[in-house]
């Protein structure tokens, strides 16, 4: 056969088709976050709700527990949890130059993350200085407003309620949802959280509309109801191997 009779005058449609399939994938799921393997600290603010939260969907990730470290904050306050998410991944870094690293344990976290709630700082005037003080410390933000049970909430529905004026009006919107009580102890939360947590590719996809409908109504940041909840649940799917992966995209 000649190289004329084998040229195909159409041959850049196949390549310039399978480049646009790539650039509209890319824009439906947007910006990785992570990445296969990545470790992972995470700080909460709560004791009970949020490590509990996290303890299932790690099983639910199949995430190893040495990689994703989960652990309270010194108290429960932002600028706490905060410090305790800058002292703990700087610790992590020199157990490794010390040699004191335990079995597979990482020699440092690609991503640190505080989940902490808004309610109090923006009550108390700080929630500049508590953005400045995680930018400065490498720590970034899963904040949910008012609180950690918006983001509970919206495993459930979506909505943007105007009523969740502060945490404990969002504690009692998501009891009321619930018709129990969600957190009074591990083994409480566990077994109320339980019964609705498989459904959090659905709660990332109403984080994300919510934060459209805020953008869309310009609303003062941190926006009331909102949360950066999914934002780190994105990134720890990013981190597990795609055979497993269940969200949409």
């Amino acid at each position: 056969m000649s190289e004329a009779a084998s040229y195909d005058p159409n041959w850049w449609q196949a390549p310039k088709a399978a480049s646009l399939e790539r650039k509209a994938r890319a824009k439906a799921v947007g910006s990785a976050l992570a990445k296969l393997g990545d470790t992972f600290l995470i700080v909460t603010e709560g004791t009970v709700t949020e490590p509990v939260y996290f303890d299932l969907l790690l099983q639910d990730l199949q995430l190893s527990t040495v990689w994703i470290k989960v652990i309270p904050g010194d108290a429960s306050h932002p600028r706490h949890v905060i410090a305790t998410a800058a002292r703990e991944a700087t610790a992590q870094a020199y157990k490794a130059r010390k040699g004191r690293l335990g079995i597979d344990e990482p020699s440092m976290f690609d991503h640190v993350w505080a989940v902490i709630d808004t309610d109090v700082a923006v009550r108390e005037g700080i929630w500049n200085n508590v953005q400045q003080s995680a930018t400065a410390k490498k720590v970034k933000l899963a904040h949910s407003s008012p609180c950690f049970e918006f983001w509970l909430l919206l495993h459930l529905a979506y909505t943007t309620r105007s009523d969740l004026h502060n945490g404990d009006a969002a504690k009692a919107a998501l009891k009321k949802v619930l018709g129990r009580d969600y957190s009074t102890t591990k083994e409480t939360a566990r077994e109320a959280i339980g019964s609705f947590f498989s459904k959090w590719p659905t709660a990332v996809e109403h984080a994300a509309r919510v934060r459209q409908h805020h953008h869309g109504a310009a609303t003062p940041l941190p926006a009331n109801p909102s949360t950066e909840m999914d934002r780190l649940v994105r990134a720890l799917y990013e981190s597990m191997p795609e055979h497993l992966r269940k969200l949409r995209s």
